[in-house]
């Protein structure tokens, strides 16, 4: 089980490589400004990098607004495959 912390660390990592943009030093509470096909493709990274399936059409988009918001997100479906 990862902390949230965890989950942040990593996906400022996942973003940098699916956005070819550095978010090491992108604040948690920051917005992130992804657009429609970088939430796609963080989506389909995500759930090979977690092993969980999201389900996108029932997807609140403010989930991508920050890495707050997605790493509580992720968060809750890593807990619930567990």
């Amino acid at each position: 089980m990862s902390s949230k912390a965890q989950i942040i660390e990593s996906l400022r990592e996942t973003l940098t490589k699916v956005v070819k943009k550095d978010f090491s030093e992108v604040d948690a509470d920051e917005s992130l400004n992804l657009d429609s096909i970088n939430r796609i493709s963080l989506i389909v990274e995500l759930e090979w990098v977690y092993d969980i399936e999201i389900d996108s059409d029932g997807l609140d988009p403010e989930v991508f607004d920050t890495l707050n918001a997605l790493a509580g997100y992720i968060e809750g479906l890593v807990n619930e495959s567990v």
